[in-house]
């Protein structure tokens, strides 16, 4: 296990000038990898990155939620999207964007 493995991470989106916290991927050694969407509309991204994996193109492969550490470091991986951003939140003094 790699102590540099995210255990918590959200998913927001930047729409109408503002950044709203739409899902939260969570994990910690020894469980599986849970997900919380708090807006069906826009946590559409997490949902399928939570079913199908998430893509990593530093390894040219997709990553699924059973490779625990492997998938939420992949889901902070820089990617070019123009309304969401995958945050860090695992320290509890974290905040969003």
């Amino acid at each position: 296990m790699s102590d540099n493995a995210p255990t918590r991470v959200a998913l927001y989106v930047s729409a109408s000038g503002t950044d709203e916290r739409v899902a939260e991927f969570r994990w910690s050694p020894g469980s599986a990898v849970e997900l919380t969407v708090f807006d069906p509309d826009w946590g559409t991204l997490a949902e399928q990155y939570y079913r199908r994996g998430v893509p990593l193109v530093t390894e040219m492969r997709t990553v699924p939620r059973s490779e625990a550490e492997a998938f939420m470091r992949a889901l902070l991986e820089p990617r070019s999207m123009s309304y969401y951003e995958f945050v860090d939140e695992s320290r509890p003094n974290s905040s969003g964007p």
